[in-house]
């Protein structure tokens, strides 16, 4: 009898754990995620959006891919360096708990680089995000025009 009741109470433990896990995973929101448009020849193309954390701990960004069509996926950030705005390579993006990092053209961006052809504007990307929570997200980034952002310097690292 001891031994069923023991048994009971670590298959409830088990499934409580595995619904935290679940609704833990089930807090990452993405919201309005987007290419810059960018003429056939571009090297590159950014990608933005807003990922929100709704959960009670921080959460990092640790990769984003795509099936096919571009050589390289990184994560980048543009920041000042000695008077120079250097979009530099990311080990990860990190989320806040309960807050969020909006992906935006002079900040925090996925770069999709060497693309086979490059998207035309109303076309949608399919790209997996992947979470150090072990969630990964399935997002459909729709090409769009973007503001045409002008710098004096800015390199590429």
């Amino acid at each position: 009898m001891f031994n069923k009741i023991k048994k009971t109470i670590g298959l409830v433990f088990v499934a409580l754990i595995g619904l935290n896990t679940t609704f833990a995973m089930a807090n990452i929101v993405i919201d309005d995620p987007w290419i810059r448009s960018a003429p056939p020849n571009a090297p590159a193309l950014g990608l933005f959006m807003q990922i929100t954390n709704h959960s009670d701990y921080d959460v990092k960004l640790l990769s984003a891919s795509v099936d096919s069509g571009y050589r390289i996926v990184e994560l980048h950030r543009t920041i000042p360096v000695e008077g120079v705005m250097m979009m530099v390579k990311q080990d990860f993006m990190p989320i806040p708990a309960q807050g969020n990092l909006t992906l935006k053209p002079g900040s925090w961006h996925i770069m999709l680089i060497e693309p086979e052809s490059v998207p035309s504007e109303g076309e949608f990307v399919k790209v997996k995000l992947t979470f150090d929570n072990g969630q990964t997200k399935i997002i459909h980034a729709k090409v769009r025009k973007g503001k045409i952002m002008y710098h004096k310097k800015i390199l590429h690292q």
